[in-house]
């Protein structure tokens, strides 16, 4: 470990927790297996461009990256922060820094720039190695060395490949600082090891059978931990091939599917929506003919888009539930997926329903989700600087969910959300997805206001569909004809769109907040 005071604080390496799943590899391990049985395939193909990088040439990247910062005196939990968008230098950075057993530094650049450089000021980076179009200006009170991602290859092209150079991380050494994307306040810092995404990665093998020969679609952002878990990560463990864009095209996407064959493409409920809100059958004929499965995760989706999805374009669409520092909680197998359900407890996890008291919920009975698990991050990293590890106990994920007869975990909404009315616990989510199942709505979702009598009653906000109908009379005719009469909304307020954090996650506090500023 590293001590220059001068351009990054030393960081002290993480208590340990014995949880190191069997089998593991550190990243150069992956990285020099994939090279000696795969060398000339592909492992990065960006589908804006078709720029091409094969697991050899990523390799060898890779050693040139870990020879850079070998010579500048870094090593195990040293940080390095990566500023930029999707691109083929953020990929390669991400294996590199990993590959040499540093810690690779990630926000998503899109968040504004306060929560920027608070983020970056609490990584404490001993070096900011950025896309050269990124406006770093407001970003630069840290004494820190910045270079740009140009500079900074042109450097490492004239270093020497030290293949044999070995990695200087062990396997609860931290590989990745994320983010989460703060639906609940501001964003927690979260550190995650090398066995605990090695663990994720084993955990994605097994649930959706992947192997050498998959192409992984991913049409998000890979600053988020999530694209880490269910695409990055999970490729350099089989050896296959990362597919990426800059961001998600709808006018693109079915030519993209054409030219570059993906068997399983990696999506969450916006862009299903999307797909759906302008169908196009003829255009996508023939272009999910390789897609074994699309999997949609991070938000909820309402049975009814999941059913009309699969009706509309023919390809199997597999719910899973994770979060940043819990791992893949649950996945469905796409040949055993249940709609309605994020399927089964994932690998190496252990999952409780918990009562108000705390107590273990039999089936069927709704409550906490709590999980201990391999697949847990190391610890959050709060804003003072200080670690609080997390691996090794239960960790309360804020949802409310249960797990049924047939073992399959559904989740029913958020616990800060539930809606208590006359004593009565309301889940916000049942009463969202039946609001989405009327024809004229696009989105829709429901809040606890203050209520003089019942303490709270519900308010839905919908947006609808462009060229539909509905007012408050036709939307609550529709929910009193599906739901309780406890659960219909007393209110009904039509607005052009769902307020969505960063990350295209609904913002329920958002609403709280235009309620109170009625």
């Amino acid at each position: 470990m590293s001590d220059h005071k001068n351009i990054g604080e030393a960081i002290d390496p993480l208590p340990p927790t014995g949880l190191v799943p069997d089998g593991w590899r550190n990243v150069a391990g992956q990285l020099r297996a994939n090279a000696g049985a795969r060398a000339d395939a592909p492992a990065l193909v960006c589908v804006d461009d078709g720029q091409e990088l094969s697991w050899g040439a990523l390799a060898d990247r890779a050693d040139r990256i870990a020879a850079f910062l070998a010579a500048r005196g870094l090593g195990a939990n040293d940080r390095v922060a990566v500023l930029g968008g999707n691109a083929m230098e953020w990929l390669i950075l991400y294996y590199g820094v990993q590959r040499f057993g540093a810690t690779f530094c990630t926000i998503n650049v899109e968040v504004n720039v306060h929560h920027a450089r608070e983020m970056l000021a609490r990584m404490r980076p001993a070096l900011v190695l950025h896309d050269p179009a990124l406006d770093v200006a407001a970003l630069l009170p840290a004494p820190v060395e910045w270079i740009a991602w140009d500079d900074f290859f042109a450097r490492i092209d004239a270093l020497p490949a030290e293949r044999r150079r070995a990695a200087v991380n062990g396997p609860e050494d931290c590989c990745v600082i994320s983010f989460t994307s703060g639906t609940e306040s501001a964003p927690k810092g979260v550190l995650h090891d090398f066995c605990n995404y090695y663990a994720i990665a084993e955990h994605q093998r097994d649930r959706w059978s992947l192997t050498a020969g998959d192409r992984i679609l991913d049409v998000r952002a890979c600053s988020w931990a999530s694209a880490h878990m269910l695409s990055l990560n999970p490729t350099l463990l089989v050896g296959g091939t990362l597919l990426f864009a800059r961001e998600f095209s709808r006018s693109r996407f079915f030519g993209w599917l054409r030219d570059f064959r993906p068997t399983v493409i990696v999506a969450v409920p916006t862009v299903v929506n999307m797909l759906l809100e302008r169908r196009a059958e003829a255009e996508a004929e023939g272009a999910f003919d390789s897609v074994r499965f699309l999997s949609c995760s991070t938000a909820p989706l309402s049975p009814d888009r999941h059913e009309l999805f699969e009706r509309t374009y023919g390809v199997p669409l597999v719910q899973l539930y994770g979060m940043s520092e819990g791992g893949v909680v649950c996945a469905n197998r796409p040949e055993t997926r249940r709609v309605g359900s994020v399927g089964m407890p994932g690998l190496f996890q252990d999952i409780t329903i918990r009562g108000p008291d705390g107590e273990a919920l039999p089936p069927g009975a709704p409550g906490d989700i709590e999980t201990v698990s391999a697949q847990h991050a190391h610890a959050y990293l709060h804003a003072d600087g200080t670690i609080e590890p997390i691996r090794g106990r239960p960790l309360r994920t804020g949802d409310i969910g249960l797990i049924g007869e047939d073992g399959f975990v559904r989740i029913t909404g958020r616990a800060k959300d539930v809606i208590i009315r006359g004593g009565v616990n309301i889940a916000p989510l049942e009463i969202d997805n039946a609001l989405m199942a009327c024809a004229s709505v696009a989105e829709a979702a429901v809040i606890g206001v203050p209520d003089p009598v019942w303490g709270e009653s519900v308010c839905a906000w919908v947006a609808l569909k462009p060229g539909a109908a509905a007012d408050e009379e036709s939307l609550r005719a529709h929910c009193a004809a599906i739901l309780p009469a406890a659960k219909v909304p007393a209110r009904y307020i039509i607005v052009d769109a769902l307020p969505r954090n960063a990350r295209g996650k609904l913002d329920r506090n958002a609403l709280r907040a235009m309620w109170e500023g009625q």
